[in-house]
């Protein structure tokens, strides 16, 4: 069984009630979260708290766009990669994954793995409970980073954890979500409108279906 919870920032109330639209029938629950200084990790811990009696759990950014027949793909992303974090959303960003992709589409493969030492992609990620559970055991025994006592990138410490404990984590290729970065960020910065390429998706699969998740 999946489940969803949305990582959701209060001034964004406008973008739930399409998005749960976007994910129904998965059970979904909107996690709130907002803190100053504003911190997208905290939200992310929050959407940690309690993790829920299923195979997976996806937490998904509230800012996003979901591709048409986005719950069946997903559910065969689940059977395919069932042991491992699938990141739905890849941008131009880590450019070794995003290169690492672009050879995988033009092959007609449909995961690439997200490199070990690179940052995590946290936008909308399939996390297997377990992994999840590791993963915030892990940030609660580990809750700084390098030079930073009490870090507020979601990106970073997703990062922190899967190159300290050289963790296996896959990418969809296209991307089945897409952050088109029209809303201000919730760590303080402003958006893009989708110019910078670092933030919006590498390749967007309008529809999901359109492409073989089995393999």
């Amino acid at each position: 069984m999946i489940r969803v919870r949305v990582q959701h920032h209060p001034s964004r109330s406008h973008l739930i009630p399409e998005l749960l639209e976007r994910l129904a029938p998965l059970p979904t629950e909107v996690v709130t979260h907002e803190s100053d200084p504003p911190s997208p990790w905290g939200g992310y811990l929050s959407c940690m708290t309690d993790i829920p009696r299923c195979k997976h759990l996806l937490i998904v950014q509230d800012d996003v766009q979901i591709a048409d027949n986005f719950v069946p793909a997903l559910h065969d992303i689940a059977r395919t990669k069932p042991d491992d974090p699938v990141c739905l959303f890849l941008a131009k960003l880590p450019r070794d994954v995003s290169h690492e992709a672009a050879k995988a589409m033009k092959y007609g493969q449909r995961y690439v793995r997200v490199n070990w030492r690179s940052f995590l992609p946290i936008v909308a990620i399939l996390w297997p409970t377990v992994k999840l559970r590791e993963f915030r055991d892990w940030a609660l025994a580990n809750p700084g980073l390098p030079g930073q006592r009490i870090p507020r990138s979601d990106d970073a410490m997703g990062g922190r954890w899967k190159m300290v404990n050289r963790q296996t984590v896959w990418a969809t290729v296209p991307s089945i979500v897409e952050h088109p970065d029209i809303e201000p960020s919730t760590i303080g910065t402003r958006a893009s409108a989708g110019r910078d390429r670092g933030r919006v998706a590498w390749l967007f699969a309008r529809d999901a279906m359109r492409y073989d998740w089995t393999l």
